[in-house]
C-alpha cells in the first residue's frame, strides 16, 4: 500500500469497541474482505483502529512524529501481510503485536543512535535524577515511580518538557535538539541540567 493511500485517512475513525456479536462479526467480515484482498475493507479497519494504534505508539515512543511514523510502518506490515492471519476475530490482537514489534525496533534504534554518538549531556545528573527508579521487576513499586516521575515532569516548562523528552526518549542528538529550538549547544545543555535539577527536587521531595 502506498503511503500516500495511508495519509488520505489518516485522523480519521475512532476505537474499535464492539457492542455485541452483532459488531465482532461486522469487523472479522471486514477482516476477511481485506485477506481476500479488498483495499477499502482494509482501509476501514485502519480508520478504525488509528486513534488507538497512535496513543499507544506515543505513550511507547514519547515523540509525535516517530509515532506517526511507527503507525504507518504497522499498517503497511499489516496490509503486506493480512492473508497469513488465522483467526479473523484475534485481528486485534495481531495488529497490536506488529505496532509493539515496530515500537521496539523504533526504541532499539534510539539506543544504537545513542551509541553512536558520544552525546554530550550530563551523565552524571541523569543518573542521580533516576537513581532511586524500580528496575521493573517490582510492579507496584514500579507504578508509584511511574506516578512520582510524572509530577516531576509536570513541574518543568514546556520548553524543558521537550528537551527532556527529546533526550531522553526520543533519541535525538544534543546539537539536533538546540537546532529544533534555535540555541546554543552550551544553551541546551545548561537548560537541560536545570530540567533535571527540578525533577530531582520533586521527586526528593
Amino acid at each position: 500500500m502506498p503511503l500516500s493511500d495511508i495519509n488520505t485517512i489518516r485522523g480519521g475513525g475512532g476505537n474499535v469497541k464492539p457492542a455485541g456479536d452483532a459488531a465482532e462479526e461486522k469487523l472479522a467480515d471486514l477482516v476477511r474482505q481485506a485477506k481476500r484482498g479488498s483495499r477499502e475493507a482494509f482501509m476501514e479497519l485502519y480508520k478504525l483502529f488509528y486513534h488507538e494504534l497512535y496513543a499507544y505508539a506515543s505513550y511507547m515512543l514519547r515523540h509525535p512524529q516517530d509515532a506517526e511514523d511507527v503507525v504507518s510502518d504497522t499498517i503497511v506490515a499489516a496490509f503486506e501481510s493480512i492473508g497469513k492471519l488465522r483467526d479473523v476475530y484475534r485481528f486485534r490482537q495481531w495488529l497490536f503485536k506488529i505496532l509493539s514489534n515496530q515500537c521496539k525496533k523504533r526504541r532499539k534504534s534510539y539506543a544504537e543512535r545513542n551509541r553512536r554518538h558520544n552525546l554530550d549531556f550530563p551523565g552524571e545528573e541523569q543518573k542521580d535524577v533516576f537513581s532511586g527508579v524500580s528496575d521493573g521487576r517490582d510492579m507496584e513499586k514500579e507504578a508509584t515511580d511511574r506516578e512520582w516521575i510524572r509530577q516531576a515532569f509536570e513541574t518543568l516548562s514546556e520548553e524543558e518538557r521537550y528537551i527532556v523528552n527529546s533526550f531522553l526518549f526520543g533519541g535525538y542528538r544534543g546539537d539536533e535538539i538546540a537546532q529544533s529550538l534555535g540555541i546554543g549547544s552550551g544553551t541546551l545543555r545548561s537548560k537541560y541540567r536545570r530540567a533535571l535539577a527540578k525533577m530531582k527536587k520533586k521527586l526528593d521531595e
